[in-house]
């Protein structure tokens, strides 16, 4: 999906609505992130940014996805206009090859007897594959990938949707999965219906890194999309949000016993740009068209990107103060409570300078 360039000012330019509030890149190193799916990575090399900081990601020999900075530690050439020789990265400056624990393996410009010298090394990352999405932790994990229970189990179809690229931060986009008096309003005739706006009793409960939270509601078919037996009836949706940017949802039909399950993932390019990967799954309609459900989930994609692109500042602010709640905006104000408690406390180096070899003598950190 296409998303036009949106033509409001970025940020600085209204940075004044900002004060705490903001999901620092160093506040996330720790946390697994999505960065494609893992069908698109091959054994040439792909190139992403994610908190900032360019990546290179490609499979080696054995086909295991491996991730280095972006970055040549001789010239800073960028990798990933390379190639893969052997199942290594080679710089396509001088030829330098890297494997994928980002140490230097061959250097063509130095005779055979010389040794690569031991600071030649890039940043590697730690980069798995998880129900067919790729993950880079650019830190020390502080948690396992979040958990998407349906993948894999027998009585599920799985239909990936295109990736969602919103001018806005991850933060942001992952809250509108907690703001449920948008449904019926921005969403009416898929989600809800204007003409029954106000917002069920819910509870929100929250474990660690995980908010739990759901609430029943009535909902249009919406074209057979939700599994209802007439125009409208009655779904459960229950929410499991895993910090800092995933959302399992799972909406249970109570007059079938059936489900449609959305996993959602965000990948904070940067603070103001940021890409949603996500499935529609369902354990009915096995054998039918996964695209209506996929345009069903574009359609809702797509009347939530304008809004949520407008929102000032694009970063989530920490401070309840800053923006107004009501009761039914609970889920949001967890959230964001819970953000601001898993922040690391103190200043923190970058994960690039942290994890570089040391340099050879007469060499200098870049």
């Amino acid at each position: 999906m296409t998303t036009p360039a949106h033509q409001e000012p970025r940020a600085g330019a209204r940075r004044g609505l900002t004060r705490r509030e903001v999901d620092r890149p160093d506040s996330l190193l720790d946390w697994w992130h999505p960065v494609g799916w893992a069908s698109d990575l091959t054994d040439a090399p792909r190139r992403t940014v994610l908190l900032g900081r360019p990546l290179v990601l490609w499979r080696d020999r054995t086909g295991t996805a491996r991730c280095l900075r972006d970055l040549c530690v001789h010239r800073g050439t960028a990798l990933s206009l390379g190639e893969v020789v052997d199942g290594q990265i080679t710089c396509p400056y001088h030829g330098w090859r890297f494997a994928g624990d980002g140490r230097c393996t061959t250097i063509p410009q130095l005779p055979a007897d010389r040794a690569v010298p031991a600071g030649a090394a890039v940043p590697a990352f730690h980069c798995e594959e998880r129900y067919g999405m790729t993950w880079v932790c650019l830190g020390t994990p502080r948690a396992g990938i979040p958990a998407f229970p349906e993948w894999g189990a027998a009585g599920f179809r799985h239909a990936p949707c295109p990736p969602y690229t919103w001018r806005t931060s991850a933060a942001r986009m992952v809250e509108n999965f907690t703001d449920f008096g948008h449904l019926g309003w921005l969403h009416d005739g898929l989600l809800g219906l204007r003409s029954d706006l106000v917002v069920p009793e819910h509870r929100v409960e929250r474990t660690g890194h995980e908010l739990r939270y759901s609430l029943t509601m009535n909902v249009p078919s919406a074209d057979g999309v939700n599994d209802l037996d007439s125009a409208a009836g009655t779904m459960t949706n229950t929410y499991l949000l895993s910090l800092p940017h995933t959302i399992h949802l799972r909406s249970h039909y109570p007059h079938s016993g059936r489900s449609r399950v959305l996993f959602f993932a965000a990948q904070p390019v940067d603070q103001d740009t940021s890409v949603g990967y996500c499935y529609q799954s369902r354990d009915f309609d096995l054998a039918g068209d996964d695209q209506r459900y996929i345009s069903f989930q574009e359609t809702l994609a797509e009347q939530d990107r304008i809004v949520v692109e407008s929102q000032r500042p694009e970063q989530l602010p920490h401070d309840i103060a800053d923006e107004l709640h009501l009761k039914f905006d609970r889920v949001a104000v967890e959230y964001r409570k819970a953000l601001a408690e898993h922040r690391p406390r103190g200043p923190r180096a970058p994960a690039t300078s942290r994890r570089r070899a040391a340099q050879p003598p007469g060499c200098k950190e870049d």
